[in-house]
C-alpha cells in the first residue's frame, strides 16, 4: 500500500514494532485522536515531552489515481538546538530537484486532481515504536499561483487534543506539494513539505511541532473519515479566524486606552504649564 514502508531503513523500524507490519499498518492506515490535555502552566499551552525524541521518520507516498508519482523517506534528527529552535519544515527534495510526471496541465487539472491526488505522509518515532499518517486522506485545494503559475495542493491534517483556550489547543500538519508547469503545460513536482501551524497562525519551531507529533503518535486510533478530516479542517480555520478576531478587539480596546492615558497627560502638563506661566 505504501511503497515508502519498502525502503531498508522503514522495514527496519518496522519490524521492531509489537506486532511488526500488522501494528505499522493499525497505526498508520487509522486516524489519531488525542485526549486532551491537562493545565500545562506553559506560557504558549504546549507540554514538555517527556521522554526524549531522538530522531523522526517521514515515509512519503504521493498517488495520481492508481499512478505513483512520488515515494522518498528522510530522516530527520530532532535533538540539536538548531532543530528545536528553528522552525519546523521537512522538505522531501533538493531545491533543484524535481520529479517528472506524466500529468499534464489543462482547465480542469487543478478539479481533477482534488479527486485524484492521494498522499500519505507517515512520521515514525522509531524509539516509541509509534507511527502516524499526518496528511489529509485527500487534498482540501489545489490552486495555480496566478503569478508563478505553480500549482499548489493543500493535504492539512488537525491534530487536537491541547489545553483549551491556548494556541495550542488545536495544530494543522500541513504538508503541501507543489508542481512547476512548463510552456508545454508538462508538470513536475518540485516541492513537498511539511509544516506544523498553530491556532494563531504561527508555524511552530521544532521543539513545539515535536510535542504536537508525539500528541498525534499517541493518540487514541480510529477509523479513518475523509468528510471528518475536512469538517475537522474547517472548524480549526474559523476558529483560527474567530481568534485573530478576538485579539485584534483587545488590541484594538489596549490602543484606544493608551491614548486615553496620553491625552490625559498631555493635558495635565498642559495644565501645570499655564498654572506655572500664569503665577
Amino acid at each position: 500500500m505504501w511503497p515508502s514502508s519498502n525502503s531498508p531503513r522503514v522495514s527496519q523500524v518496522i519490524s521492531t514494532f509489537p506486532n511488526a507490519s500488522r501494528s505499522f499498518f493499525s497505526d498508520s492506515f487509522t486516524a489519531s485522536r488525542p485526549p486532551v490535555t491537562a493545565i500545562t502552566n506553559s506560557s504558549n499551552g504546549f507540554t514538555k515531552i517527556q521522554e526524549a525524541v531522538t530522531e523522526i521518520i517521514s515515509a512519503v507516498d504521493l498517488f495520481y489515481g492508481e499512478d505513483l508519482m512520488l515515494s522518498k523517506v528522510i530522516e530527520t534528527e530532532t535533538e540539536t538546538g538548531w532543530f528545536l529552535c528553528s522552525p519546523f519544515r521537512v522538505d522531501l527534495l533538493d531545491p533543484k530537484e524535481a520529479v517528472r510526471t506524466e500529468v499534464s496541465y489543462r482547465d480542469d487539472t487543478c478539479h481533477n486532481m482534488v479527486e485524484r491526488l492521494r498522499l500519505s505522509w507517515i512520521v515514525i518515532d522509531p524509539a516509541a515504536k509509534r507511527a502516524v499518517n499526518v496528511a489529509s486522506r485527500r487534498a482540501v485545494s489545489v490552486r495555480r499561483h496566478w503569478l508563478t503559475g505553480e500549482v499548489e495542493a493543500r493535504f492539512p491534517m488537525v491534530v487536537s487534543g491541547g489545553e483549551r483556550g491556548t494556541a495550542a489547543e488545536a495544530a494543522v500538519c500541513g504538508a503541501v506539494v507543489t508542481w512547476g508547469v512548463s510552456d508545454g503545460g508538462e508538470m513536475n513536482v518540485r516541492e513537498v513539505s511539511l509544516q506544523i501551524e498553530d491556532m494563531d497562525g504561527t508555524h511552530l519551531n521544532g521543539r513545539d511541532s515535536l510535542v504536537i507529533l508525539k500528541r498525534a503518535l499517541e493518540g487514541k486510533r480510529v477509523k479513518a473519515n475523509v468528510e471528518e478530516e475536512e469538517k475537522s479542517y474547517e472548524e480549526f480555520m474559523k476558529e483560527k479566524e474567530e481568534r485573530k478576531e478576538r485579539k485584534a478587539r483587545v488590541e484594538g480596546r489596549l490602543d484606544m486606552l493608551c491614548v486615553g492615558l496620553a491625552t490625559l497627560a498631555f493635558a495635565g502638563l498642559f495644565g501645570l504649564f499655564v498654572f506655572w506661566r500664569w503665577h
